[in-house]
C-alpha cells in the first residue's frame, strides 16, 4: 500500500516538474502565459490536467473499492 502511494506521487512530480520547460515557449496560446485561463483553456494544458484529474480519480475509486471489499470481508 505505501508502495503505491509512493508511486504515484513520485510520478505526479515527475509530470508536473518535467514536461512543464519542455512547453514553454515564445507565442506559446493566445491567452496571457501565466493565468489561470491559459492553464484551462490551451489545449496542451488541458490534456495534463484532464490526465492528472482522471489519475487522481481512478486513484481514488480504486482505494474506495478496496476499502469497501476490506469491509465487506470483515463483516
Amino acid at each position: 500500500m505505501k508502495n503505491i502511494k509512493n508511486y504515484f506521487i513520485t510520478t505526479i512530480l515527475l509530470l508536473l516538474s518535467g514536461f512543464t520547460p519542455l512547453f514553454a515557449h515564445p507565442g506559446h496560446g493566445t491567452t496571457e502565459g501565466h493565468s489561470l485561463i491559459h492553464y484551462l483553456s490551451e489545449p496542451m494544458h488541458a490534456m495534463v490536467l484532464a490526465a492528472v484529474i482522471i489519475m487522481i480519480a481512478s486513484s481514488v475509486t480504486w482505494f474506495m473499492l478496496r476499502k469497501r471489499k476490506k469491509e465487506t470481508v470483515e463483516a
